[in-house]
């Protein structure tokens, strides 16, 4: 479910160029496009409280499901981009963003959420690198409508795991109807915003970070292609580490090496300093993010305010390119490294002035 409902922000680079060369689209309504899916994810996500406690799982999975089917189906036939925007939105409401809130929300009730995190994000990782290697392929052999296709049967191929979710969201909902949320939890949540930061800032703009440093969009592409799966490097040490460590330590270490990261971007005009600066930002934040998941799926306590967690998180991925985008425009393109550099920082910073409500001791 976290993998289906990742998918549109998996293949985002991709989908978003095939959408403007199909459209003919303007840089602002690439950015409006951008914005649909993760949109709806956040609304999803934040009205969880309300729909988990109304309709069981299956029946959730199986809207999820037709509505993510039905929104790349309806690309077929869509040919304005007000069309294409409304589809988009509407599939990340009903499908995408009900798909990644309740299976994040399912993952942070697993026995070893911080492991359980760490191995979806491995997944979706990989998830993403397969398609943005295939799609392209598809793309050239065929045409766009193949690729609409060849996403509908993705969804259709994972449908049968989808079902074996159980209802432990629903039930605890019907017992706790009246649930609310902890200022605790509110904080760590805001953590997860700032965290996601980190990322997405660097993220939307390291292609224009290279141009800047005469670096072709062929060696940027090539870059991209390396570092994407090897990042999951960085999940993989953290499922292994569990929480041996605590939740705050290691979320320090991966702000320290993240940070050391995005500093070798800010003077380097190397192509091969600019991918190991890069390489060892992406690596640290999937180490670390596992863990800011794992202080909020203890302080929830599977009370269902888990819910709010994805939603968070795409908050932190819709805000990161506009305050980068800002201070870009205003500054210079290395003031969206600090963006990045701070996003982590503060996130950090709420761990540890809340970590013993979070220890794995407590």
């Amino acid at each position: 479910m976290a993998v289906l409902g990742a998918m549109p922000f998996a293949v985002q680079p991709f989908f978003l160029g095939v959408m403007t060369d199909a459209l003919m689209l303007a840089p602002d309504q690439v950015g409006w496009l951008a914005s649909a899916d993760i949109l709806g994810v956040v609304l999803a996500s934040f009205s969880g409280f309300w729909w988990t406690r109304r309709f069981s799982h299956q029946a959730l999975v199986k809207l999820a499901s037709m509505s993510m089917v039905l929104g790349y189906l309806g690309l077929l036939f869509a040919n304005t981009f007000e069309a294409v925007l409304s589809l988009r939105f509407l599939a990340g409401v009903l499908g995408h963003g009900i798909a990644f809130s309740l299976g994040t929300a399912l993952l942070c009730r697993a026995p070893h959420p911080d492991r359980a995190i760490a191995i979806s994000v491995v997944t979706q990782i990989g998830f993403s690198s397969v398609l943005l290697l295939a799609l392209p392929k598809v793309l050239s052999a065929s045409d766009i409508k193949t690729v609409y296709l060849s996403l509908v049967a993705i969804v259709l191929a994972l449908l049968p795991l989808l079902k074996l979710a159980n209802d432990s969201l629903t039930r605890d909902s019907e017992t706790a109807a009246l649930t609310t949320v902890k200022p605790l939890l509110i904080w760590l949540l805001v953590a997860l915003v700032c965290y996601q930061l980190g990322l997405s800032a660097i993220w939307a703009f390291i292609e224009s970070i290279g141009r800047e440093r005469q670096i072709s969009l062929e060696q940027m592409g090539l870059m991209l292609a390396i570092i994407l799966p090897v990042s999951m490097v960085g999940s993989i040490l953290a499922s292994m580490l569990d929480v041996r460590l605590g939740r705050f330590t290691p979320v320090l270490l991966a702000t320290i090496a993240g940070a050391i990261g995005l500093f070798i971007l800010v003077n380097t005009a190397s192509v091969i300093a600019l991918a190991a600066g890069f390489l060892l930002h992406q690596i640290a934040w999937n180490f670390g993010i596992a863990f800011v998941y794992g202080a909020i799926a203890q302080v929830s306590n599977q009370s269902g305010s888990e819910i709010l967690a994805p939603g968070s998180q795409s908050l932190g991925t819709a805000l990161g390119p506009i305050l980068a985008g800002i201070l870009a425009s205003s500054v210079n393109l290395d003031a969206v490294i600090w963006v990045s550099i701070l996003g982590m920082i503060a996130g950090s910073l709420i761990l540890f002035l809340t970590r013993e409500a979070h220890s794995p001791r407590s």
